[in-house]
């Protein structure tokens, strides 16, 4: 019954179309959101079935202002996201930047901070763990530069 009813307004919806544009949505979404808006029309108006000029304009008014949320929406700087195009990650892995370090490097950088902190004397070595630990102590940036020159030199 709603698939017969909604023949008759199809016409609104693909003009609708035509005037407005939601990112990502196709024809069949359009006609999905058009059936559901006609769905809850006719629930809260079923006289409308007799009366076929009203049934326009109510389906008219009730769809063009459910689209124009859906574009206030889209629109919106909160919703800046939802704007942004899906893209495949394998498609475009070429452009991804790799993270970290490769393994041999990571075990020879591993190997480097092992060997210092073996070196280091006992009142440095608490320094050294602190300074791993993310605390604040004092020598702080001197260690830190130190800790930079080693690698560095490497």
């Amino acid at each position: 019954m709603l698939e017969k009813y909604y023949e008759k307004v199809k016409g609104i919806v693909h003009r609708c179309r035509k005037d407005y544009y939601l990112h990502l949505w196709e024809k069949e979404d359009w006609d999905q959101e058009g059936m559901i808006c006609l769905h809850e029309l006719l629930e809260h108006h079923p006289e409308l079935v007799e009366k076929e000029k009203k049934l326009y304009v109510y389906f008219k008014t009730k769809f063009r202002n459910r689209i124009l949320d859906s574009v206030r929406k889209q629109e919106s700087q909160k919703r800046r996201l939802d704007r942004m195009a899906y893209e495949e990650v394998g498609e475009i892995s070429h452009r991804l930047p790799e993270g970290g370090l490769w393994l041999d490097d990571y075990y020879a950088l591993h190997e480097l901070l092992n060997t210092y902190r073996r070196k280091l004397p006992e009142d440095k070595q608490e320094a050294y763990e602190r300074l791993w630990a993310d605390e604040r102590f004092k020598g702080r940036k001197a260690l830190l530069r130190e800790l930079k020159e080693v690698i560095q030199e490497k």
